[in-house]
């Protein structure tokens, strides 16, 4: 609402990716829900695991081309059948309304 596009939201702010969080966002969070939140600069060879379901944004500081990897491990399935549930329930437009993950099919191959 603050930002003046609650009529585009699907209630999941973290699905909808329409906002960037800024320093002052991030400190807001901080100071006012007690929500710690991490800056990585990465460089040319890193590599960042990003657990399943924790919220994140990318911002490029210049050209470069991304490789992203859906991993699930038998510890994180629980989690990962959640987020398949909750992306569900998004508008049917949404660019996350899709299983991107395909839970079900990995979970089939993999008996």
């Amino acid at each position: 609402q603050e930002m003046g596009i609650s009529e585009q939201l699907s209630h999941r702010p973290i699905h909808d990716q329409l906002f960037y969080l800024s320093r002052r966002d991030r400190k807001r969070m901080q100071s006012e829900y007690d929500i710690q939140s991490y800056r990585i600069v990465q460089r040319a060879g890193d590599m960042v695991v990003i657990p399943a379901g924790c919220p994140h944004q990318v911002r490029n500081l210049s050209a470069c081309v991304k490789v992203a990897m859906d991993f699930v491990s038998p510890e994180n399935v629980h989690r990962c059948l959640e987020l398949v549930n909750e992306f569900k329930l998004l508008n049917s437009g949404h660019h996350l309304s899709e299983d991107k993950l395909q839970l079900h099919a990995m979970l089939y191959h993999a008996l």
